[in-house]
This record gives structure tokens, sequence and C-alpha cells, in this order.
């Protein structure tokens, strides 16, 4: 039986990522808040992303895992025990995340940016180097996670993003920019 397709009283058709929310909420990647609204202009902390690209490539979470970070707490979601570190670990185990410029670090509460976002689903998703002139449509931003967004744009990840000339990458990914990513993720 398919799932139902919540519906977010904040998100109507016209939002642009309405279909990618859609999409992501009917495989339980992503959820509402207590109100029903969806808050796509909202961020998204690094532990939350954790979870959520996990669940969306498929990866298994045992509850044996232990994280390579030492400020990622256990326990935090009384519906989901796994909730954060053994989906940080699983994402540290796959290489998805490498932590922060300090290694033992994750910076769970952190805002992901749009970078640690890209690069993060790039990762996920194994994309091999493009051909040497391959120009993406931005510059070169960063030396830890150009090479990344150049893979995720050659790739159609950043569809619907609006990764142009003059995007700012550092800046804090919304709820509704992950499931844009996500989606185009689930659906390469």
């Amino acid at each position: 039986s398919s799932q139902a397709q919540p519906d977010f009283p904040d998100i109507d058709p016209e939002h642009p990522a309405y279909h990618p929310i859609r999409d992501l909420a009917s495989l339980r990647v992503i959820r509402g808040f207590d109100d029903g609204s969806f808050g796509a202009d909202k961020p998204v902390t690094r532990q939350q992303f954790a979870k959520m690209i996990v669940k969306t490539i498929g990866l298994t979470v045992t509850g044996t895992e232990d994280v390579p970070f030492t400020d990622v707490a256990g326990g935090l979601d009384e519906y989901d025990p796994l909730y954060p570190d053994k989906y940080v670990a699983v994402c540290a185990a796959a290489e998805i995340t490498k932590g922060t410029n300090d290694p033992t670090k994750f910076n769970p509460y952190g805002n992901i940016t749009r970078a640690q976002l890209t690069t993060m689903v790039a990762r996920a998703a194994g994309l091999p180097e493009p051909p040497g002139d391959y120009e993406p449509p931005f510059g070169d931003f960063s030396p830890d996670h150009y090479q990344w967004a150049r893979r995720a744009a050659h790739a159609g990840l950043l569809e619907g993003l609006g990764a142009e000339a003059g995007f700012d990458f550092w800046a804090n990914a919304t709820r509704g920019e992950v499931c844009v990513l996500l989606s185009n993720l689930l659906h390469r």
C-alpha cells in the first residue's frame, strides 16, 4: 500500500520544495512539527541531517555502533533510541562525514551549511570526479567542499537549489533545501 502523503498547511503546491518535502515525509525521512507545520525555512542541525541521510539511502543502524566523536550524545529522542549517536556513527563509518576541523568533534547542534550538506550528499552518493573540463555554474569557494559541490552539480543533485554564480554555500541549509537535495539523491 502506498503511504499517504502528508499535507503541511505552510507548504502550498507552488513552494519550490513542495514535491521533495512530500516525498521525504511519506518515506518518514523527515516529519513536521507538533503544530502540523513543516517549517521549510528553518535550519537543520548536523545531527538531524545525519539521521535524514542514513534513512534516505537506507543504511543499516544496529544500535551497536560506536560514535567516533566526543561531542555526540545518545538517547535524545524518547521515540528513537538510536538518535543521534548511532546515526552519526553510521555516517562516519560510511565516510559521509569526517567531523569538523577537529576530527574528534562533530558539532551536532551546529546548523548544517549548504556546503556541508552538499559534501555529505555527494559522499553518500559516491559521486565520481566529473570530466576535467566541467565547470559548474558557481566558482571555487572552498578547498574542502568545492570538489564535492562540483561533483554534485555535474550529477544533477543540485537541481532546484539555485546553485548559480553568487550562491552562498556558507549559509545555513534550510529544511526545504535539505529535502530538495535528498529527493534528488533518491531519484538519481
